[in-house]
């Protein structure tokens, strides 16, 4: 096999542990051993690490593997960007049906769609926020961001809001110009047009050592890093109306729901709603969301770090699926008789 890899910054952001050192998984709840020893079972084979939590929101039940654990969030950082334009509006900061001018200054390179759009479109807030979601626009993500006035404050509202362990710190340009950094350093500082275009910006493609290298230094920097069961958190104070009023908690739901990268817990779950948003760079593949089983509604905060540049992103979008399918079959199994 060809060890060198064309540089390809789309494919970056649509932005090794074996099972003796698996750890923080719980503690689960009594009635949900099963689950528990499936879904490690599941991360037993996958290689890399994984990071899980899972609870059911009516409940309380829970399992998890490496919870507590920080984990690079990708995209995923793009809910707490959301939660954060909501409660804005709330306080009257921003109007979601404010129009934003595109101008080429604010082209993102990576997953998206606005930058292929004809300049001059001005797109509402809630248009950003769903294109950020919906097709993870990363020119979406670094409009809403800057609005919004940066990560410190996404983080300081987390921290009010009793979840410590998400930090955002950076816009999405910031994060895809880094990871190449460290693999080329002599990319540094390549501006936002380099980016979008695609340029070769190294005189060779990466190689394996370079990708290790550059996901080794993302994986290590704290920056824009959460834990599982954190964004689990998150994600539960949204649908139990906890950080917005019910009407926005409801708006906010109701675009994660119109996801449309349905490679990961969607997959094996085709008939079920669910509100999700995934996260790529890197040796980084991750999907959060919840399921709406029924009655039952449940939080599924899924992280994954590949051992190496040789594991393919299938292969985790596969051990995210199947823990999403086990996960949903095992609340149907077990939901109370009415």
């Amino acid at each position: 096999m060809n060890k060198s890899y064309r540089f390809s910054v789309t494919s970056i952001l649509l932005f090794v542990l074996s099972p003796a050192m698996l750890h923080g998984q719980g503690p689960s709840s009594p009635n949900t051993e099963v689950l528990q020893r499936r879904v490690q079972h599941l991360a037993a084979g996958f290689p890399g690490k994984v990071g899980i939590l899972v609870r059911n929101i009516e409940t309380g039940a829970q399992v998890g593997i490496n919870a507590d654990d920080e984990f690079p969030m990708a995209s995923t950082y793009k809910v707490a960007i959301m939660t954060q334009v909501f409660r804005d509006v709330e306080a009257g900061r921003l109007s979601l049906t404010e129009r934003v001018p595109l101008t080429e200054n604010e082209l993102r390179p990576g997953s998206g769609l606005l930058r292929y759009m004809t300049p001059g479109l001005a797109p509402t807030i809630h248009d950003l926020v769903l294109m950020m979601i919906t097709v993870s626009d990363n020119e979406a993500t670094d409009l809403l961001l800057k609005r919004v006035g940066g990560g410190a404050r996404v983080t300081a509202t987390l921290q009010q809001l009793g979840i410590p362990n998400i930090r955002v710190d950076r816009p999405t340009l910031e994060i895809i110009g880094d990871w190449l950094a460290a693999a080329e350093p002599s990319s540094r500082g390549a501006s936002a047009a380099d980016l979008v275009k695609n340029r070769s910006l190294s005189k060779s493609p990466l190689t394996r050592e370079q990708m290790d290298k550059a996901d080794k230094t993302l994986t290590d920097d704290p920056r824009d890093h959460a834990s599982p069961r954190a964004m689990g958190d998150l994600l539960m104070k949204i649908f139990k109306s906890e950080v917005v009023s019910e009407k926005s908690s409801q708006d906010m739901l109701a675009i994660m729901q119109n996801q449309q990268l349905k490679t990961r817990i969607p997959r094996y779950l085709e008939d079920v709603a669910i509100a999700s948003k995934s996260g790529t760079i890197g040796d980084v593949t991750n999907d959060v969301g919840i399921l709406y089983a029924g009655n039952q509604h449940i939080v599924i905060s899924v992280y994954t770090l590949k051992a190496n540049s040789k594991v393919q992103t299938e292969q985790a979008e596969e051990f995210i699926a199947r823990t999403a399918r086990e996960t949903y079959d095992y609340f149907q199994d077990t939901a109370p008789v009415h």
